[in-house]
Order: structure tokens, then C-alpha cells, then sequence
């Protein structure tokens, strides 16, 4: 019965009754498409952060990750091919990584010609590479990576590719040479020969600027390491299991002799803007609810205006026997169906909005430009029914809330006073 009252109550104004409507459509059609761009922002940034930084996993000697951000060269995983063997032959674990690979990174100064530029070397195996970071297939000029030492004039080089705007700064072209001083494991000085064979534009401006690639074999030669390296990058196929994964296997490294001094750092500890996205998340969804609360807060106004017009219907039904907890239900009704239907529409016109972004996205390569993140200059908007359904409930949660208000009043007015007071 109340249920159908409240029904009746809507249909009554029908215009006060869509403008409420109206307004809870467009808030949550706008946090429908705000959590979709944020999500699409956030699953970029974790996907580009791990697979070029940190990786789901990251195993490495305690004192390299206590001062990984000078890149030292001096502490590494021995023995990185029989670890990955281990990792990949254990029973649970196998099913849930995807790969294993190994990385060694240098801070260098680049000279060329006169010009200067502050850079990182980065050995990887080539031809893994080629598929997580995908810079095969980012080739702009030359070819990629192919192992092989070139031999010029009776010089030995060691082939290197570099990224787009790196070579626009130093005014280095596919086929020139150079060579840089640098301090190995053994802390000896090395001037190692590179050949660029290619040039290379991913669209992320921290990897197009400041990286050169070679082969990790390339690598592990010029810096004396011995056979180790710095990082032994874990890579599953749920990124949300790294946390959990991580620990089964810190604790199985402290077992091992071998590799007791190395540490399993999981994505969202491993430093870095990447790691602070899930600490950025719970903001967003203060500000989802804030922009649902603005959108509702006219059920408030009008189920006030209600409340004043109907005083002495209020009355009556009071005088007739209803209850005061009955009284705040029909109320309470009135709102949540006004903010029911209004969730509905504005979160299946949210999806409708974001669907094709999903799809083509936005190119913001001209806001990124000069930003060292690792997003692609596209960003793809990302719908889940996680985030769906959740966008529901909210309304449905902010609807109950700004109606609390006019119900209360409604249920705690006298019968004799309402009547008197039309």
C-alpha cells in the first residue's frame, strides 16, 4: 500500500517529479564516465609501469632495492637462469606466472656531436622484449635488435636502439656510433662502442627520451657482472595476486642460500607513481560521491516542498491511523524511486558515453608531451560491472541519505497541528 502511494505521490507532478529524475540522471552519468576515464587511466599506468619498470614482481639483491634509484650496478641475483627454472618449475606458482625475464639498467651521460643528454641503458633479452615492451613494432626507422656485434674499421660494436626524441636532442641517426664512460660491477671504467641500428617511439615520453636498449648478453658484458643481474621481473597473469604471490616466494628465497639476500617486491611496493594508484583510488571515490550527492541533493528540495504542500494529507493519514514509522517509509519510497529511476538511466547513459571511448579512446599525446608518466598518449576509458553495479548502489545509498531528511520531518508531525496549519 505504501508502496503504491508513493507511486501515485510521483505521478502527480510529473514535471517536479523529472526534474529530480533529470538531475540524478546527469550525476551519475558523469560518474559513470569520470570512473571509466580514471580506470582506464589507472589499468594504463599499471601497465605500462610494470612491464617497462617494476614488473608484478620484482626480484632483487635487499641492497640494490634499498638504492634502486641510482641504478647500482654492484648487487645482484646470481645465478638469474636457475631462479627463473625454480620459479617457473614450482607446482603452484607455475600457473600463475606468465614470465620471467631479466633486466640490468645503468645511468649514463650521452655525448654526441657536441650535445649532451642524461640517459639509461637498459639490457633486456631481445627477444622477449620485443613482445612485453613491444618496441619491434615501435620502429620508426631502422630494424630492431638482432644480437649480433658489428664490426666496422676494425671496431667491434654492440647494436643499440634509442628512443625518437632522444635521437631528435643528440641528432643521432640510424647507423651512427658512440660510446660512453661507464663503472662496472668490478667498479673498473669501460668505454664500450654501440651502433644504432634503430630508433624507436612508443608515445611515452619517459621511454622515448630516456632509453636506450641493447641485449641483455650485451649488457652483462660491459658491466662485468658475472652472470647476475640487477632485476629478475616476474610477470603473472592477474597483476592483483603479486601481493600474495610475493610473500610465497620472499619466504622461499629465505630458504635458499644461494638467494637468500634477495627480496620479492610485488608492483604496488615497488616505489614509483605506480605504486601510489591504489592509495589514489579511494579519492576518486570521494569525489564520485560528492558529485551524486550534489546531483540528488534536488530530491532533497523537493521532497521538502512536498512535505510542506501536503501537510494536511500528512494530517489525515496520521488521524486515519498511520504510523509515524510509516509516515518516514512513504517518504523514504518516494525519494528512492525518484533516485532509483534517475541511477538507472544515468548510469545506462554513462555506459552508452563511455562505450566507444573504451573503444577509440582520447589521444592527450599534446597534455602528456612534456610528462615523465608512463600512460600512452591514447587513453582507452574501462568499463566494469564492478564499476557499474557499484555506480547503482551508490545512487541508490545517496538517494536514502538526502531523503532521510524530508521523511523525518513528514513522520514527526502532529495530526492535529498538520491539519490546522493549511
Amino acid at each position: 500500500m505504501l508502496f503504491k502511494m508513493a507511486l501515485r505521490n510521483i505521478r502527480r507532478n510529473r514535471r517536479r517529479s523529472f526534474l529530480a529524475v533529470l538531475s540524478v540522471t546527469l550525476a551519475l552519468a558523469l560518474v559513470v564516465v569520470l570512473q571509466g576515464l580514471v580506470e582506464g587511466m589507472v589499468d594504463n599506468m599499471i601497465r605500462n609501469g610494470t612491464k617497462n619498470d617494476s614488473g608484478h614482481i620484482r626480484l632483487s639483491a635487499k641492497a640494490y632495492a634499498e638504492n634502486i634509484r641510482y641504478s647500482p650496478v654492484q648487487y645482484l641475483v646470481p645465478e638469474p637462469e636457475k631462479l627463473r627454472e625454480k620459479l617457473l618449475s614450482h607446482p603452484k606458482w607455475s600457473k600463475e606466472i606468465e614470465l620471467v625475464t631479466f633486466r640490468i639498467r645503468f645511468p649514463v651521460l650521452l655525448q654526441y656531436e657536441g650535445n649532451n643528454k642524461a640517459a639509461f641503458g637498459f639490457g633486456g633479452d631481445y627477444r622477449i622484449e620485443k613482445d612485453l615492451l613491444l618496441l619491434e613494432k615501435a620502429m620508426v626507422s631502422g630494424s630492431y635488435l638482432s644480437g649480433q656485434v658489428i664490426e666496422r674499421e676494425g671496431h667491434k660494436y654492440r647494436e643499440v636502439i634509442i628512443g625518437k626524441k632522444m635521437a631528435e636532442i643528440l641528432k643521432i641517426r640510424v647507423g651512427d656510433t658512440f660510446s660512453v664512460m661507464l663503472q662496472g660491477s668490478d667498479y673498473g671504467i669501460r668505454i664500450p662502442r654501440f651502433f644504432v641500428v634503430g630508433i624507436f617511439q612508443t608515445g611515452l615520453n619517459m621511454m622515448d627520451e630516456n632509453i636506450f636498449q641493447m641485449d641483455i648478453k650485451d649488457a652483462m658484458d660491459i658491466l662485468r657482472t658475472g652472470g647476475g643481474v640487477q632485476e629478475v621481473l616476474v610477470f603473472l597473469k592477474d597483476y592483483k595476486k603479486a601481493p600474495a604471490l610475493a610473500k610465497e616466494i620472499q619466504s622461499w628465497l629465505e630458504s635458499q642460500e644461494e638467494w637468500r639476500e634477495v627480496v620479492a617486491i610485488p608492483w604496488n611496493r615497488a616505489g614509483g607513481i605506480v605504486s601510489m594508484m591504489e592509495q589514489i583510488l579511494p579519492i576518486y571515490n570521494l569525489i564520485y560521491f560528492v558529485v551524486t550527492f550534489l546531483g540528488m541533493i534536488i530530491i532533497t528540495n523537493i521532497m521538502m516542498m512536498i512535505v510542506l504542500e501536503r501537510r494536511r494529507e500528512i494530517g489525515i493519514l496520521k488521524a486515519m491511523g498511520l504510523k509515524p514509522r510509516e509516515v518516514l517509509i512513504l517518504f523514504l519510497y518516494e525519494g528512492l524511486m525518484l533516485g532509483m529511476i534517475g541511477s538507472v538511466i544515468g548510469v545506462l547513459m554513462g555506459v552508452l558515453i563511455s562505450w566507444p571511448l573504451s573503444i577509440w579512446g582520447i589521444d592527450f599525446s599534446s597534455s602528456l608531451s612534456n610528462m615523465n608518466l608512463p600512460l600512452d598518449s591514447v587513453i582507452r576509458w574501462k568499463i566494469t560491472a564492478k564499476s557499474v553495479v557499484g555506480s547503482l548502489v551508490l545512487g541508490l545509498v545517496v538517494a536514502t541519505v538526502v531523503s532521510l531528511l524530508p521523511s523525518r520531518l513528514a513522520a514527526r508531525m502532529k495530526p492535529v497541528d498538520a491539519i490546522r496549519s493549511v
